[in-house]
């Protein structure tokens, strides 16, 4: 073994709950400080929760270490048991004496209530603690709220704590257990240790361990944090695999090299590892150079192609007159900005003309809008005949029946008297026009897509059962399918595998679609279930 190689008095990450190891964090003392302030009072039920391997069955231990001699204490780990059984189970804890054939409800209820009155008498406070509560039957904890009932003026003379993962605070959450949950003085959820809280813990297994330098790098103590999420069971398992293979490689010190292959031996199948086009790094590489892939593009192409000019036709339920782009700055500014605002907010048609050879072509706008044209008629004197004996000839040339898919990429052509700014603005809405016609196709096909799909309330009874517990803590949408969800705290992306049998189909923007052995459902976006 490693002790040796590392000059350990003996091993310092084991899984057992050895005292001597006993690291408490500030959450660990938050939590204790929660429960002890929970049996001061009045009594009733206090409730401790937490993910699997975070401390709760340590802090329960440092709790019961520390109770008064006048407490009497029932300790349940095992609560896969029927009210009867339960009661029976707490007969045993408090001493109590009953007949063990032929016991009812009532008998052993009444046995424990006498007892709790003799302990009363006796200022005996009388305390059941019960681990993994989240396996109990609403049946049983209806049973244990009964045993609560009974009180004198200022205290119940039972106090109940329950210690359970975080589905214990959904089970709690049923309208059968409400009058349970009224009755809870005092609540904590224990959350895994940060990153700083970790490095601490890790030198605090291995001084008591007797050993007294770093015997991992600061990568590999990021990585630790990383892959364990800050849950000091997983530490423990990583750290004890990974002294193993530094040991069977003869390197003194542990680096994120060996955290890796070492986590993938202790985690198993929970050990995921980014591919390297999913790493954050790479995916903000990936996305700086096809920004900057974009712009040159677009760069080059406006370099390279001149800017043509297309008459555009605008159909309206008004008379149709024609809108003529005059000298003037200020008639300019206000036609444009009346058409803008026209195409901004009407379904429009437009037809697709030949380039006219113009050597100073003139933007035509030809729209039914009366109340523009006499303003702008005002203004225009100063063009020649010729000019406007062409543009009426481009504005005759539009077929007024021809429509084509408003995908089509029109460009604005430079007008002489026309600032480029001015023009940019107009060219500016119509691509917004375009824009906002695909963006709403797109909405409505993912809401097609989510109509679709039952919810998981409404599917049948054996897929709602067989399906794990679910606690969505984010949810990020994108439109190219690149979204994530946070789940059970793990990162998942549509196609991956949340357990087996689970997969994430696709994460639309109010709601997430998952097939459960070839049924497809739907839960709302951070939902726990």
């Amino acid at each position: 073994m490693y002790t040796n190689f590392f000059s350990l008095s003996e091993l310092p990450f084991s899984i057992a709950p050895n005292p001597k190891y006993l690291f408490m964090s500030d959450r660990h003392r938050e939590a204790l400080t929660h429960l002890s302030y929970g049996l001061d009072g009045s009594g009733g039920f206090v409730l401790l929760t937490g993910e699997v391997g975070t401390g709760k069955t340590t802090v329960s231990r440092c709790l019961m270490a520390d109770l008064p001699a006048s407490t009497q204490l029932a300790f349940i780990l095992n609560p896969t048991l029927s009210s009867q059984e339960l009661l029976a189970t707490i007969c045993d804890q408090l001493k109590i004496r009953y007949r063990k054939t032929g016991a009812t409800l009532k008998t052993l209820t009444d046995k424990i209530s006498e007892k709790l009155l003799k302990n009363h008498a006796n200022d005996i406070n009388t305390l059941l603690i019960i681990d993994e509560a989240q396996h109990l039957e609403a049946e049983v904890l209806e049973q244990l709220r009964l045993l609560t009932n009974l009180e004198t003026n200022t205290k119940k003379l039972l106090q109940v704590i329950l210690i359970g993962q975080p589905e214990l605070q959904q089970l709690l959450k049923r309208r059968d257990l409400r009058q349970l949950a009224q009755r809870i003085t005092a609540r904590y959820h224990l959350l895994p240790l940060n990153q700083q809280e970790l490095v601490l813990y890790i030198k605090h297994r291995l001084s008591v361990a007797d050993c007294h330098r770093a015997l991992f790098n600061d990568g590999a103590l990021a990585a630790i944090h990383k892959l364990s999420q800050g849950i000091p069971r997983l530490i423990n398992l990583i750290c004890h695999s990974a002294l193993m293979a530094a040991y069977n490689s003869n390197n003194s010190v542990v680096d994120k090299k060996i955290i890796l292959k070492a986590a993938s031996h202790a985690l198993g199948d929970d050990f995921e590892q980014p591919v390297w086009w999913q790493q954050k790094n790479t995916k903000l590489a990936m996305a700086g150079s096809a920004l900057l892939l974009v712009l040159f593009s677009g760069y080059w192409l406006g370099k390279a192609q001149p800017l043509q000019v297309t008459p555009l036709q605008v159909e309206s339920d008004n008379a149709q007159e024609t809108l003529l782009v005059a000298n003037g700055e200020n008639a300019k500014i206000a036609a444009i900005a009346d058409v803008v605002e026209k195409v901004a907010t009407q379904q429009v048609q437009v037809s697709p003309q030949p380039f006219l050879p113009e050597p100073k072509p003139e933007v035509i706008i030809e729209q039914k809008i009366v109340s523009a044209a006499a303003p702008i008629a005002k203004n225009s004197n100063q063009m020649t005949s010729n000019q406007s004996d062409k543009l009426q000839q481009a504005a005759t040339a539009v077929a007024p029946n021809l429509a084509i898919p408003q995908k089509e990429n029109y460009q604005v052509a430079a007008v002489d008297g026309v600032s480029d700014d001015l023009l940019a603005r107009f060219q500016a809405a119509i691509d917004d026009t375009k824009n906002a016609n695909t963006n709403q196709a797109e909405v409505e096909q993912t809401q097609t897509l989510a109509d679709d799909v039952k919810p998981l309330t409404q599917m049948p009874t054996w897929v709602q059962k067989g399906i794990p517990s679910l606690k969505f803590e984010q949810h990020i949408y994108a439109s190219d399918g690149e979204g994530w969800v946070k789940v059970n705290g793990r990162d998942r992306y549509e196609g991956d595998i949340v357990v087996e049998g689970l997969s994430i189909d696709k994460i639309l923007p109010q709601q997430v679609i998952l097939t459960y052995r070839g049924e497809k459902f739907s839960l709302p976006a951070l939902t726990n279930w």
